[in-house]
């Protein structure tokens, strides 16, 4: 071949190489787009499905109440006639700190500070654990709880019979 036919086939190909290079650029910006995009959703799922939970843990607590309060079994509980601070958290979110302490308090005997925030962050994610200690003080009031040493609990009341497990 003569070099002017080798310097256009070598001017074709390098304008070749660009159109492709340019193709696999916009491919690789959508790309990332599509996985920022999807990251979003995933965020926003995770956000939906805590709030579905707490959600449905709602209507389970409100159920059991309605269930209580319609058998009319027994009188009511403390936490049936207790009133909630103004600042408090959503009923949800209490009634699922509660359940967890209580099922990790049911299968340990008793448990620190440190390790019911441990198994809230666990088993509920989408609840603020800050939000523990001043549950355990509330659930202490209540006497459903019980401290035999500072930053340890026990079940107490009416959780700790038999009969309420």
């Amino acid at each position: 071949m003569q070099l002017p036919a080798l310097h256009s086939m070598l001017h074709q190909a390098s304008e070749l190489a660009a159109v492709k290079n340019a193709s696999l650029e916009a491919v690789c910006r959508r790309e990332e787009d599509a996985e920022r995009v999807l990251a979003e959703v995933r965020a926003e799922k995770a956000v939906r499905a805590g709030s579905a939970q707490s959600a449905n843990e709602l209507v389970t607590a409100l159920q059991e109440k309605i269930q209580r309060h319609t058998a009319g079994t027994g009188p009511k509980t403390v936490t049936d006639v207790a009133e909630e601070p103004d600042n408090a958290d959503p009923p949800s979110t209490r009634a699922s700190i509660h359940r967890a302490t209580r099922e990790l308090l049911l299968e340990q005997g008793e448990a620190t500070t440190k390790e019911i925030r441990q198994h809230i962050e666990n088993v509920l994610p989408h609840v603020n654990v800050k939000s523990t200690s001043p549950e355990l003080t509330h659930l202490v009031q209540q006497g459903l709880l019980v401290r035999p040493r500072s930053g340890v609990y026990q079940l107490g009341g009416e959780w700790a019979t038999p009969e309420s497990r």
